[in-house]
């Protein structure tokens, strides 16, 4: 697993280019797509490696898209990992153009 490691202050700058190769990772350890009323929860089963970048996206889109809410959420007993973004009208939309979330959820 590639390392993005962030500095702080965690710059826009920063979380800008860290983004696209974070995002793309995250992606990839995705094994389903919950859909949610106002967003969606992105689950990578049982997978301990998508911890750390999971942890690390959302670091970057706080800074980003600070109108999201996010939880990590990691199960007990080596459960599932899942990570829930949320937020006001138009988050749904935004997350579902912007995280290609497409090819996860059967129209």
């Amino acid at each position: 697993m590639v390392d993005y490691s962030i500095t702080y202050p965690l710059t826009r700058e920063a979380a800008e280019e860290l983004r696209e190769p974070l995002l793309s990772v995250v992606l990839d350890l995705i094994k389903s797509v919950q859909e949610m009323d106002e967003g969606y929860t992105l689950v990578f089963g049982r997978e301990p490696q998508a911890v750390q970048p999971a942890a690390q996206l959302m670091q970057v889109e706080r800074i980003m898209n600070p109108f999201m809410r996010m939880s990590l959420v990691v199960e007990s007993n080596e459960g599932p990992v899942k990570l829930e973004l949320s937020g006001p009208s138009g988050t749904k939309e935004f997350l579902y153009s912007e995280f290609g979330l497409k090819r996860w959820i059967l129209s």
